[in-house]
């Protein structure tokens, strides 16, 4: 691993927040176990890693707790084992509030600074999810039972919480809105370009500024082939997903369906 020169690669900010994931990959490989890090933010965890990835024989995932998660750990295991999102040490906290004392609306805001006003580092705080019924929030499984029994209060709002695993928790189906596009190629450049109605050669200056990710890796290449299924997030202007992948008009241009949240 040429973890001197990574570290000099990276922007000062970043440095000690990449060094932590290099040692939770060196410990992987030293004592040959599986290790993961804290919840990282999605900027940083995309660039980070497409950096894991060229660490030789060692199994790297991410993973936040649901599969769009944008708050995700890093994982690591000798390229001998398997790797799966249930060895990410994460816990759903169910958040329930008492409609009839206290406030009617509570905020991403709000959830988050009252957890952290337990004590709790930002860095074991996942994804917090507002629901049309709680509230629920992915944190390290080490402080989950402790966040259940001291979170008591939201803002001024009375709450009950508990905790399960992460994949007993049922969201809410997405709606997508569809659209047709054409494009010349499946080029990354191309595709963005269309889906978020910018210029091509503004798309190409995002993606060289690394502000755009495919399936939540930073892409720096603006010729990257797309396929279906790939999700495209821009810092700044939001995601879409690319459902489906037609056939050629007559002016050899590809017919693709394009979705953005509603």
């Amino acid at each position: 691993m040429q973890k001197q020169q990574w570290l000099k690669q990276m922007p000062p900010q970043e440095r000690l927040l990449f060094a932590k994931v290099l040692d939770a990959a060196k410990s992987s490989q030293k004592n040959h176990k599986k290790t993961a890090t804290d919840f990282i933010d999605k900027g940083k965890n995309g660039i980070f890693l497409e950096k894991a990835k060229y660490i030789r024989d060692l199994n790297v995932m991410a993973f936040g707790g649901n599969a769009d998660c944008e708050r995700r750990m890093l994982a690591f295991a000798p390229d001998y084992m398997d790797l799966t999102e249930k060895d990410f040490p994460i816990k759903a906290i169910h958040i329930t509030k008492n409609k009839k004392f206290g406030q009617a609306d509570l905020t991403h805001r709000d959830y988050l600074g009252s957890i952290l006003a337990l004590g709790i580092d930002r860095s074991k705080v996942g994804d917090i999810l507002l629901l049309e019924e709680e509230a629920i929030c992915y944190i390290h499984e080490e402080l989950a039972d402790y966040v259940c029994m001291a979170l008591q209060k939201v803002s001024r709002t009375n709450v009950k919480a508990s905790v399960s695993d992460v994949f007993s928790v049922a969201l809410p189906q997405k709606q997508w809105q569809q659209r047709t596009i054409t494009v010349a190629s499946l080029r990354l450049d191309a595709v963005a370009a269309a889906a978020f109605h910018l210029a091509r050669t503004k798309m190409q200056t995002l993606i060289a500024a690394e502000r755009v990710q495919v399936n939540w890796s930073t892409v720096t290449n603006a010729a990257f082939l797309l396929k279906q299924e790939d999700m495209i997030s821009i810092r700044g202007f939001g995601r879409v997903k690319l459902f489906e992948i037609g056939g050629v008009t007559k002016k050899d241009r590809i017919c693709v369906i394009v979705g953005q949240e509603k």
